[in-house]
């Protein structure tokens, strides 16, 4: 299958999460030459730069941080010769990875031009496709998003109004597809492959609380989609810049892979007792057996007794919580 596929992370402030996860990306990216891979930066921060430039990594930067939207923006603007595009947050972590060739195997299947891999709020619609299990909603995440450039070309880009907050936007963009007639729901899932993901779900970096619906949403987000915009121009705002590294075989982070058989290679110390810890309580959560899904929680628990993870699950053994 012939894909043209970008994969970019997109992080802000976060290098330990990209230090976690960009090795299993790459992983993916050098064995298939069809999928190119790109970090967006969203701000300009010389830890972000150094690193790249240590591990040839394509990297693209913002001046100003403008919030996730903006930064998808930027990357489309940039590179808008590729058939499929793949945004994700820089605290996802790909466990299997051919979710990528399977999302665009259900795309070109079904017409969908956009999917998202998220929770939803409330399914309103349930269907299976080829043992893929596709729910459809009105409400849910953004954590890991999947576009075709001609769905993009029909509803564009994130809107600008949302720069100054730094943050949401994504809901109302999805609606989008929508409104324009491409799909008969905003929010498609192949929740199938949910469990394809890690979700380490590290603090917030824009904490700022402000005045939301029972959907999450402010006010001015919730009115656009009231008002069933259909399309908005893709807009970048604040100067942006590349550091030409090639998309290309990365022979480092490979040879990193090779050298060692930590899941983390990156990561040293408390860093990566976290992130194991995370693992094997996903592992835990996964697994049917008892005695399996003892095991990891054990790992789980020994390796970061304090996970905020490990003890909701506790609290729920307990009765202590839903």
């Amino acid at each position: 299958m012939s894909a043209n596929a970008l994969i970019c992370i997109t992080s802000c402030n976060r290098l330990n999460m990209v230090r976690r996860i960009l090795p299993h990306y790459f992983a993916f990216a050098n064995s298939n030459q069809d999928f190119n891979l790109l970090l967006s930066l969203d701000g300009n921060n010389e830890r972000y730069l150094k690193f790249c430039a240590e591990y040839r990594i394509p990297l693209l930067w913002s001046d100003q941080r403008e919030g996730v939207g903006l930064s998808k923006n930027r990357v489309i603007s940039q590179f808008p010769n590729y058939n499929y595009y793949f945004f994700i947050d820089d605290d996802v972590e790909l466990v299997k990875p051919d979710v990528f060739t399977s999302m665009i195997e259900l795309s070109q299947k079904c017409n969908y031009h956009h999917m998202s891999i998220t929770p939803l709020k409330k399914v309103y619609k349930e269907e299976v496709v080829d043992g893929i299990i596709i729910q459809k909603g009105y409400y849910g995440g953004g954590y890991f998003n999947f576009y075709t450039r001609q769905g993009l070309d029909k509803v564009g880009g994130w809107h600008t109004a949302f720069a100054a907050l730094k943050r949401f936007g994504h809901t109302e963009h999805t609606f989008r597809y929508l409104h324009s007639g491409l799909s008969d729901f905003p929010f498609i899932v192949p929740s199938s492959f949910i469990s394809y993901m890690l979700l380490h779900d590290p603090p917030h970096v824009t904490t700022e609380s402000l005045p939301s619906n029972p959907n999450e949403l402010i006010a001015e987000e919730q009115a656009m989609i009231d008002g069933k915009q259909a399309y908005f121009q893709v807009k970048t705002l604040s100067p942006y810049h590349y550091n030409d590294v090639p998309f290309e075989y990365n022979s480092l982070i490979e040879s990193l892979l090779s050298s060692t058989k930590s899941r983390y290679p990156l990561l040293q110390g408390k860093e990566k007792f976290c992130a194991l810890s995370d693992f094997y309580f996903y592992m835990h959560i996964t697994k049917n057996g008892f005695f399996q899904k003892f095991a990891y929680f054990s790992l789980a628990f020994f390796l970061n007794p304090l996970s905020p993870r490990i003890k909701h699950s506790v609290k729920q053994m307990m009765g202590l919580v839903k």
